[in-house]
Formats: structure tokens, C-alpha cells, sequence
């Protein structure tokens, strides 16, 4: 009985001193991590103490029973059954108690990481259509970024004036410079154009003679080069597709979001949008952000109660259906992480392939310092893995 007074007054205490324990946690830690935990320890707190008490029950069931038996008294013995009946029904109510903690804790949870999933996806957004090194990938795309080769293309691009009239696929190469646009603005070398671009230098080459030698040599290093940022062109738009579906990807992630936030934080919970997105969302205040996460972990518990007792016949069954789908947005949330921490490989696949062209090489080493940048930047934001694991972890099981 001792224990369990002290299991009691260890919740009471530990309900009081809530913000001051979440405001002494981990700084590294999340909001959303550390106000689940301290609900954590609250609800196995209370679960201590119910499983003080059903042991409690059960002993009384069973010296009841035994009682029972050697009993040799009819009406004793229906005194005692009934009594036994009594301690089976406060037995099951504490069974029943558990799970609406259980219940409370898990809508709890997945209230609040939905919530944070707001503050979650507008990093990786922002992250996703701003890539550091971008600026830098079509630097090294075009060619007119490489010394000399705007000089030396302002003699081909005359070679090609003079020469269209007398040959179709240098008049065709020509209409294509034009409609594509400058290469300056950095058209890319992909398709068609490149292949007549290729045949073009060619037979500009081929047009030189002995007198033009240096010349020649300047426009055979120049095809090379021009090979090379073509070639790697070609395998960065390979990788940049992958973005495109990244995107789409995200945005919908985004819309599914907004509609269990719908959902939960209007519908069941009422509660008003622009009031979370001012004290949540764009709030900076840690302590701030905290105080109001948990009274949105209180209102969520206060409803499950609150179902229980004007549904008594089926209160899990809408909230069992949102937890599903909130852990299934933060699943997909992490693998969508796992996708572009992914696609950030490709990048480094990439700049391997090329920093031994001796056209590339410097421009590789400078790709790598950004890309080093915007990787750290993700992982120290974002851990997959970590992410994934959580999200499969994140309810308590009955």
C-alpha cells in the first residue's frame, strides 16, 4: 500500500513540475521530443501504479477464492462471490484506465508530431528549392565560364555565318543558336543541339589549313571541352529529374499535412490554424513554443476522455484511423529525406566521374566544397534513418 501511496504522489509531483523538468532537457532536443517524453514518464508513471493495483486486486481475488473453497457455508459463499464480482469489475476498470492512458499518450503523440512536421517540412523545403550549389552546377555546364572559349566560339560562330548558305546542317545549327538562345545565358548541351554543335566544330576543324595551326589546335581543345561539359551535362540533368519527382513528391506530403492537421487540430480539436501558426509555427521562443505544445498534448488527452464517455461503444476507432495516418505521413517524410540524402550521393558519384577530365577537374574541386556544404547543412537537419526508426516508434502498444 506504501508503494503505492508513493507511485500516486510521484505523478502528482511529476504533473506539477512538468514545464520545469522540459525546460532542464536536452537543448539539442526537439520541442515535440521533449514534451512526449515527459508524457512518457507521466503515463508509465501511472501505469506503475496500476499495475501496483491490479496486483492488488488480484491477490484479494485470490485469497477470496481460496476462501471460497474451503468455505462450507452457502450464503458465505455468495457473499464472497459477489464480492469477487466487485474486484473483477474494478479490475477491469483499471484495465480500461490503461487503455485510455495508452490512448491518451499515443493521439497525444501523433497531435504533436504532426505538429512539428510544420516546422519540419519548411526547412526541407526551402532547402529542396534552394540548393546551394546549383548556381555553381551551371557555371560548370557553360562552356563561355572556361577561359578562352568565348573568344574562340566568336570565330566558329563566323565560320558558321560564312559557311551556312553552302551547307544545311551548318545553316540548321545556325536557326538552332538562334531559337535556343545564347550560350552565354547558359543553353544548355544536351539533345540535337549538341550533336550539331559537335558536327559543326568538326567541320570547322576540317575547314582549317597548315597556316591556321594554332588555331586548329585551340578549336580540336575546345571540342574536347566542349565534349566533356556536354557529357556532364547529360549526367546532372539525370539527377536533376530525380529532383523534379522529389518535389512533386514533397508537395504532396504537404497537402496530405495540411489535411490531418485539418483534421485533428481544427475538427477534433478545435483549434484555430492561424492561432497555431502564430504560437507554433513561426514562434521563436523555445519555452514559449513549448508551454503551448503542451496544452495542445492536454486538450488532446482531455478528448480522448472526453469520447470515451459519450462513445463508450466505439471512441477508438477515429482516433486509432488518425494515428495511422499521421505515422504514415511521418514515414513517407522520412523516406522522402532518405530520397534526396540520396540523390545528394549522385552529386558526389558525379563530381568522382569527372575531377580527372583535365578540363573539369579544377571546376570539381570547387563543386565539392559547396556540395560538402549543403550536405552537412542536411544531415545536421535532418537524420533519415533516425526519422524512420521514430516514426515506427513513436506509439505505445497495450
Amino acid at each position: 500500500m506504501k508503494k503505492i501511496i508513493f507511485v500516486v504522489a510521484a505523478v502528482i509531483f511529476s504533473l506539477n513540475s512538468a514545464n520545469a523538468q522540459i525546460y532542464t532537457e536536452n537543448q539539442n532536443a526537439s520541442v515535440t521530443e521533449q514534451v512526449l517524453k515527459e508524457l512518457n514518464r507521466e503515463r508509465s508513471l501511472l501505469s506503475q501504479n496500476l499495475e501496483f493495483r491490479i496486483k492488488e486486486i488480484d491477490s484479494k481475488i485470490t485469497n477470496l477464492d481460496e476462501s471460497i473453497k474451503n468455505s462450507n457455508s452457502a450464503s458465505e459463499k455468495v457473499e464472497k462471490l459477489l464480492e469477487r464480482v466487485k474486484y473483477l469489475e474494478e479490475r477491469q476498470e483499471e484495465i480500461d484506465k490503461n487503455t485510455v492512458s495508452v490512448y491518451k499518450y499515443n493521439y497525444s503523440s501523433a497531435v504533436l508530431n504532426l505538429a512539428s512536421m510544420e516546422r519540419e517540412i519548411k526547412p526541407l523545403n526551402l532547402f529542396n528549392t534552394s540548393r546551394e550549389f546549383y548556381t555553381t552546377l551551371d557555371a560548370v555546364g557553360n562552356p563561355m565560364n572556361y577561359e578562352g572559349y568565348q573568344e574562340w566560339f566568336g570565330k566558329f560562330k563566323k565560320y558558321i555565318a560564312e559557311e551556312k548558305e553552302d551547307d544545311a546542317r551548318l545553316e540548321a545549327l545556325n536557326h538552332m543558336l538562334q531559337v535556343t538562345g545564347d550560350l552565354a545565358k547558359g543553353t544548355p548541351f544536351t539533345g540535337m543541339f549538341a550533336g550539331s554543335l559537335f558536327d559543326g566544330i568538326s567541320n570547322f576543324i576540317g575547314s582549317l589549313n597548315r597556316r591556321d595551326k594554332e588555331l586548329k589546335e585551340e578549336s580540336m581543345k575546345m571540342l574536347k571541352l566542349t565534349t566533356s561539359i556536354a557529357q556532364f551535362t547529360h549526367d546532372k540533368d539525370l539527377i536533376e529529374t530525380e529532383w523534379e519527382a522529389i518535389t512533386k513528391s514533397l508537395n504532396e506530403l504537404k497537402e496530405l499535412q495540411n489535411k490531418a492537421m485539418e483534421d485533428n487540430l481544427v475538427e477534433i480539436l478545435d483549434i484555430k490554424k492561424k492561432d497555431f501558426t502564430e504560437k507554433f509555427t513561426n514562434e521563436t521562443n523555445a519555452k514559449k513554443r513549448t508551454q503551448y505544445i503542451l496544452d495542445i498534448s492536454k486538450i488532446a488527452e482531455n478528448k480522448i476522455v472526453e469520447e470515451r464517455k459519450t462513445n463508450p461503444e466505439n471512441w477508438k476507432q477515429e482516433y486509432h484511423d488518425q494515428m495511422l495516418a499521421v505515422q504514415n505521413l511521418k514515414i513517407r517524410f522520412g523516406m522522402l529525406t532518405f530520397r534526396i540524402l540520396e540523390n545528394l550521393e549522385k552529386y558526389e558519384k558525379l563530381i568522382h566521374k569527372y575531377e580527372s577530365d583535365p578540363f573539369l577537374k579544377d571546376e570539381m574541386k570547387n563543386l565539392r566544397l559547396k556540395l560538402d556544404l549543403v550536405r552537412n547543412s542536411f544531415e545536421s537537419t535532418f537524420n533519415p534513418q533516425e526519422y524512420i526508426k521514430a516514426s515506427n516508434e513513436m506509439y505505445i502498444v497495450e
